[in-house]
């Protein structure tokens, strides 16, 4: 029996980098003067990391993550960065996400099951987009970020267009990046701005 597509269900191979951003908002202009257009304008993003309580998924190279931002509520689920030589540099990883209707219910139906929440972060995220290139504009508590989604070719092309080498690609996720910063907890900004004041 056939099963009907679930438009709120979106699997796919994600391909990815991060780059150090100095002047994240001078990168913003540079991307609108190279044809990037706002996607989605600057909102701040919400996020629980699960775990079993003996950190199975954290072990195994899983992600389980429930977030909010730009008034959606998303699950998602991740698989084990992939050992491919082919894509040797990048992150690649088979991404699942699917859309909640209420972030309180969707955390309670993790805890109940068995999970809990091992790392909370927070971030404010501009995404803009060129021809099927997503580029996401990140601002976090241990510093900005320019993440690009695309295939390979695709990522170095744009890489090189805004002067950054194959030296400067990032592939750890952000919960790595703040441990390495040498910061334990939650990576939480201390005092959240008020977005209503925002230009």
């Amino acid at each position: 029996m056939l099963m009907k597509e679930d438009p709120n269900r979106v699997t796919h191979n994600e391909i990815e980098i991060k780059l150090p951003a100095v002047d994240l908002a001078g990168l913003g202009r540079t991307l609108d003067s190279l044809g990037f257009r706002v996607l989605v304008p600057r909102f701040h993003e919400w996020n629980l990391v699960f775990d079993t309580p003996r950190g199975d998924l954290g072990r195994s190279g899983r992600l389980l993550r429930l977030r909010s931002a730009a008034g959606r509520v998303i699950l998602t689920a991740k698989a084990p960065p992939a050992p491919d030589g082919n894509h040797q540099g990048y992150k690649v990883r088979r991404e699942t996400e699917a859309d909640l209707s209420d972030f309180n219910a969707g955390r309670e139906i993790l805890e109940v099951s068995g999970f809990v929440v091992v790392f909370t972060y927070e971030k404010y995220r501009t995404i803009m987009e060129r021809n099927g290139v997503k580029v996401m504009l990140d601002e976090t508590p241990v510093g900005d970020f320019l993440e690009i989604e695309a295939n390979p070719r695709a990522i170095d092309d744009l890489a090189a267009e805004l002067g950054f080498r194959r030296d400067d690609y990032i592939t750890a996720n952000y919960r790595s990046l703040y441990r390495a910063s040498g910061k334990t907890g939650d990576m939480c900004f201390h005092a959240v701005p008020d977005e209503s004041s925002e230009d």
